[in-house]
């Protein structure tokens, strides 16, 4: 059984791709789709998945010369390793929980989730490349470095040691936001996939 899961959960891009096909457990995935939604390379996906497709995890079909995988969900692992991925994510959103928690005595204007947790895409936690957390903090200009050293002090100190967690704050004033919203690409995309944790995401106009 040990050798077994080594040859589902074995690598990086094994357990990237798992976390796209089970979390779309009635979707199909070409190759490049799948390389791409799992921020690996083609190549990687293509040489690793046939240890997920000869184990009956992942089904694969030929459609003209593209390959196109979709998860087993009647294997045995399915059930399991559903769990495992969405327990990964329980722990991390708890995570973002302390954080907000400590950070919501400064009353900040807002607290905003993006990345691959507000996707509901964490991965390859149980390899050697955790996911990231990563949070914007809109505050008054006043308050920006107080609430920046807070929060690197809490994570340094109490999230990183527990939890082994990679957590990047950005800390911006209210004046940076709105600035960013009219040419930086990063705070639009963040202000319009990210999900609000706290307050109010700030307008430009209103």
């Amino acid at each position: 059984m040990r050798m077994y899961l080594d040859r589902i959960l074995g690598s990086t891009t094994k357990v990237n791709a798992l976390s796209v096909l089970i979390s779309n457990p009635e979707k199909s995935f070409m190759e490049v789709e799948l390389a791409r939604e799992s921020g690996s390379p083609v190549s990687e996906v293509n040489r690793q998945m046939s240890d997920l497709v000869n184990s009956g995890l992942v089904l694969v079909q030929r459609v003209g010369r593209a390959k196109v995988y979709q998860i087993n969900s009647k294997h045995f692992l399915y059930s399991p390793i559903r769990k495992l991925f969405r327990s990964l994510e329980s722990v991390y959103r708890e995570i973002a929980k302390k954080i907000v928690s400590r950070v919501a005595k400064h009353k900040p204007k807002a607290i905003i989730l993006f990345g691959s947790l507000s996707k509901g895409k964490i991965r390859s936690d149980i390899v050697k490349e955790p996911s990231d957390i990563d949070l914007i903090v809109v505050a008054d200009k006043g308050d920006v470095h107080k609430i920046r050293n807070e929060m690197l002090r809490f994570i340094n100190e109490e999230i990183s040691i527990r939890y082994g967690v990679v957590v990047y704050p950005i800390v911006l004033s209210l004046e940076e936001y709105l600035k960013g919203l009219s040419k930086d690409q990063f705070i639009i995309d963040a202000h319009s996939k990210g999900e609000l944790l706290y307050g109010e995401k700030p307008h430009r106009f209103g």
